[in-house]
């Protein structure tokens, strides 16, 4: 299913596998640069628990926007600006939202500004949105491949033999 008979709204089912695939890599990438810098993700203890995973889940839904964007786009091609858009969203709301979820916990202005910007600065939202900006070019170059244009592959059992 390609959405409209033209594929205009393209393939819809690279999107979820994209979003996981990035959430994957966040967290794969966060625990090698943990364990080989120590570093704390979430560097203020009165941030809470909760405040690293949901700048990754912000950072994910801005993902799963780059990505919507550009499988909906006509004609589908792959636009490495919109990807570097989608990347610099990406580690901006990872930073900000750090900011905000620090704040709604510590109920401090000032910690949670100084929290935002050493997140924004540090290789956790670097990471967050050059990852962003790779699964949004992947995803876009698997749906330019996925248009339909070309038959499906097939063994060569499978050939009709007419």
């Amino acid at each position: 299913m390609t959405g409209d008979a033209d594929g205009a709204r393209g393939p819809w089912w690279i999107a979820p596998f994209a979003a996981v695939t990035y959430v994957a890599l966040v967290v794969c990438a966060f625990g090698f640069i943990s364990l080989l810098a120590d570093l704390d993700v979430v560097t203020d203890p009165d941030a809470g628990p909760l405040t690293g995973p949901l700048m990754v889940v912000v950072a994910t839904i801005v993902v799963l926007w780059g990505i919507i964007r550009e499988t909906r786009r006509t004609p589908l091609r792959v636009s490495v600006g919109s990807a570097v858009l989608a990347g610099l969203l990406a580690w901006l709301a990872y930073g900000v939202s750090g900011g905000v979820f620090d704040a709604i916990a510590s109920r401090d202005g000032a910690d949670a500004a100084a929290f935002a910007v050493t997140t924004l600065t540090g290789p956790f939202s670097v990471t967050a949105g050059v990852l962003a900006l790779v699964i949004v070019l992947a995803a876009a170059a698997v749906a330019t491949s996925s248009t339909g244009r070309r038959p499906t592959p097939r063994w060569p059992w499978e050939h009709d033999a007419r």
